[in-house]
């Protein structure tokens, strides 16, 4: 099993001791790979980083979420550092903590529930090195069919409309609404490189100084869902690009981490963190507009349950009492105890 280290600066955080690290050394790129209860997946994907890194000088590092499965059973012997937490720190935590550590020119955040195809590391750091002004660049993600996840990967940055919209289920009951194929890119060609304003951070290849001067991911959105949505609109706003690259091609199967988590656990993190991103970003009385809007979402979720029309796998009973938590906590402004770093 991989040697796991805890770096000295770890040292006064909770859950986090300390052995030495390596001194500093240039390479050309540091994966970093956030996991939680992921071995089912992590072999897969790091079985395919040799192939993807052809000739690049990369290490990878793994910061673990305290997985109570077999994840760190499963990771290799040698090649790959592992820090662990005690405790589910979320996806920015343990990003930005593993990127203060690592070595490379560029930062690499990759999923584990993702499977590089044979190249395609090295197709991105190829496209960042002649195009010196870009700050990111995405592979294209596809499923286990090998069809372009292209409404999961790139989207435009959210606005009130956009977000009233998902709120309000307008997306789903028109979905071919203009607004909507706007938002989703729907036309764009992914035959070559293109700009895009918010790629699915599932896969992302980032210059390190880039992160550094944006300040990595903003820790309020724990432990998932908007984390990487407010760094590439810090991203806009300094007016550094982003790119879709689609010769590099990485696998998605998606869900790794919804697999440990109740359908309610999940609205109630995503709408919490939908908030903070609005009270972030928007003006308050459009942050207001928004907490109503979720309000008015919840309750037609709450009445298309009662008559048996419920969005995914839960019960009956727990689709409700999911939307009725959303609802109590909207009504209640999540107790404005979410706090914004703007």
């Amino acid at each position: 099993m991989a040697e796991v280290m805890m770096d000295r600066e770890y040292a006064s955080l909770p859950g986090l001791s300390a052995v030495p690290v390596a001194e500093p050394q240039v390479l050309d790129v540091s994966i970093v790979i956030v996991t939680w209860n992921s071995g089912r997946w992590i072999e897969r994907c790091l079985r395919s980083l040799p192939d993807a890194c052809e000739d690049l000088r990369y290490e990878v590092l793994i910061y673990d979420n305290a997985s109570e499965d077999d994840t760190l059973r499963k990771l290799p012997d040698t090649s790959t550092t592992v820090f662990r937490a005690e405790r589910n720190d979320g996806f920015a935590v343990g990003t930005n903590r593993t990127a203060r550590k690592s070595r490379g020119k560029y930062l690499f955040l990759l999923n584990p529930d993702t499977e590089l195809e044979p190249g395609a590391l090295t197709r991105l750091f190829g496209f960042m090195e002649l195009h010196p002004d870009a700050a990111a660049a995405a592979p294209l993600l596809v499923d286990e069919s090998g069809d372009p996840q292209r409404h999961f990967q790139i989207r435009r940055l959210p606005t009130l409309r956009g977000l009233a919209a998902e709120a309000l289920l307008l997306n789903k009951i028109f979905p071919r609404n203009k607004a909507t194929a706007h938002y989703r890119y729907e036309g764009l060609d992914l035959s070559q490189p293109q700009r895009v304003e918010q790629p699915a951070a599932a896969a992302m290849l980032i210059r390190r100084q880039v992160f550094d001067e944006v300040g990595g991911f903003d820790e309020q959105f724990s432990p998932a869902w908007f984390e990487d949505v407010d760094l590439w609109r810090r991203l806009h706003q300094a007016k550094k690009e982003t790119f879709v690259v689609p010769s590099a091609v990485a696998r998605h199967f998606g869900g790794a981490s919804l697999e440990h988590m109740t359908y309610g656990e999940f609205i109630d993190v995503l709408y919490r963190n939908m908030w903070r991103y609005a009270k972030k970003w928007f003006s308050p009385g459009r942050v207001e507009a928004l907490r109503w809007a979720i309000i008015g979402g919840m309750l037609l979720r709450c009445a298309a349950a009662v008559v048996g029309l419920k969005n995914g796998s839960p019960t009956r009973v727990a689709a409700i009492r999911a939307y009725a938590t959303v609802l109590r906590k909207a009504v209640n402004r999540w107790d404005d105890s979410s706090p914004s770093s703007s």
